[in-house]
């Protein structure tokens, strides 16, 4: 048989990583919804008093800072400072102070969103759980609000992959709803591109043809933006990222993605990247800078290659055309920086990341953000690399009113 009639075999099955048998394990799974619902009032004060301070006996007062064995009382299962007589409970001054829901519910609710590989919609949670659409939606940029602030922040030391990802590009207008792909129409061949035909007649030529990317800049829409992510690789091989860093940016400049490395990488790191011209600085600047050119190959001798930030961009594109779908602008960094803990966390029991969550939403503090969101209080600005720019909202316009029922 020649090798033209040769019959097509299957695709070539991908190489196993371990992933499967580690989500498969025992040890993958530690916390279930079953341990939460059998939870006592009692028993998840004190698991949210653990995430918080660390101990369930000895605390800092939340109002004059005071580290002592406060007093406790059983039947408000709260607290009593010692030194200035005021009381407190496991959530305050913490993302979660002042919420509605009953304490194991929020853990319910968090368990679920933490499970999901990239994330897990308000609406489904709320068909879940039985809890009204607009407290799900704040619960959950309440979480992403202490990702941005407690976990997207610090210096990191070690060898470090970056890359960026076109988010709102420069033709996204045009393809949205629009099906990509399809067949051409038969007999109708390959379309020659509009510059590289004849002048029409009596149309004066003037020099050789404009290329099609030429004033590409100028063609971009003002809301396009760039997710800038710094990954480090992680000590033991085949357990992927140790640590990520996120950052928006309006465009892959040097000064942009210089800014973004000097801000969260020591200098005596190892940075790979790939052959854009925007990191040419970095020889100068760090310990050792390689890069790869991805026309030639995925990766190079010696480990230099950036998979991992290639990685996270398929996750966050996965995130946020597949899981939520609509995510405005404004917060695109909060995203990001959801996406970039679920990549950090991937390999992790079920418990440690409940938990790691929890940590991360009492770490920042009260809420700057999101109390108050549906009576109006919305952050009037979008985290951008470049300084925070004014941003407006996408919510219901001045002088809006339901439709009256039919």
């Amino acid at each position: 048989m020649s090798a033209a009639a040769t019959p097509p075999g299957n695709f070539p099955l991908r190489s196993r990583t371990g992933t499967a048998s580690w989500h498969l394990s025992k040890r993958a799974v530690d916390l279930t919804q079953e341990h939460i619902a059998r939870l006592t009032e009692l028993q998840a004060v004190m698991m949210m008093a653990e995430a918080n301070w660390g101990s369930t006996t000895q605390m800092p007062c939340v109002h004059c800072g005071t580290v002592d064995v406060h007093y406790w009382s059983k039947e408000q299962l709260r607290w009593k400072c010692k030194c200035c007589g005021k009381r407190f409970s496991a959530t305050s001054g913490t993302g979660l102070a002042d919420h509605k829901l009953p304490l194991k519910k929020i853990f319910q609710i968090a368990l679920s969103w933490s499970n999901g590989a990239s994330g897990m919609p308000a609406l489904q949670l709320r068909r879940d759980w039985g809890v009204a659409y607009n407290t799900v939606f704040t619960l959950l940029h309440r979480f992403r609000e202490g990702l941005v602030r407690s976990f997207n922040v610090g210096m990191l030391a070690g060898t470090h992959e970056m890359d960026g990802m076109d988010v709102n590009g420069r033709r996204y207008r045009e393809k949205r709803n629009k099906p990509l792909g399809g067949k051409a129409a038969a007999g109708s061949g390959p379309k020659i591109p509009e510059f590289l035909l004849k002048p029409k007649d009596g149309e004066e030529v003037v020099g050789p043809p404009t290329p099609p990317k030429w004033g590409k800049a100028a063609k971009q829409p003002i809301d396009r933006r760039l997710i800038i992510a710094m990954v480090q690789r992680g000590e033991s091989a085949g357990l992927g990222s140790a640590a990520t860093r996120i950052a928006i940016s309006k465009t892959e400049s040097r000064v942009s993605v210089t800014t973004m490395a000097t801000r969260h990488a020591s200098a005596e790191s190892v940075m790979m990247t790939d052959e854009d011209p925007s990191y040419a600085a970095f020889g100068a600047l760090f310990a050792q800078h390689e890069t790869i050119n991805h026309s030639v190959g995925y990766s190079k001798p010696g480990g230099i290659s950036n998979n991992l930030a290639e990685s996270l961009n398929s996750r966050l594109r996965r995130g946020a055309e597949g899981i939520y779908l609509n995510q405005s602008g404004k917060y695109t960094h909060d995203y990001s920086v959801e996406q970039a803990w679920r990549s950090d966390y991937r390999r992790t029991p079920t418990g440690k990341r409940f938990l790691s969550l929890l940590r991360y939403a009492c770490a920042a503090g009260m809420s700057m953000w999101w109390r108050g969101f549906f009576q109006g209080k919305h952050r009037d600005h979008e985290l951008l690399l470049e300084g925070n720019q004014p941003a407006k909202g996408r919510g219901k316009r001045k002088g809006w009113k339901p439709r009256p029922p039919r």
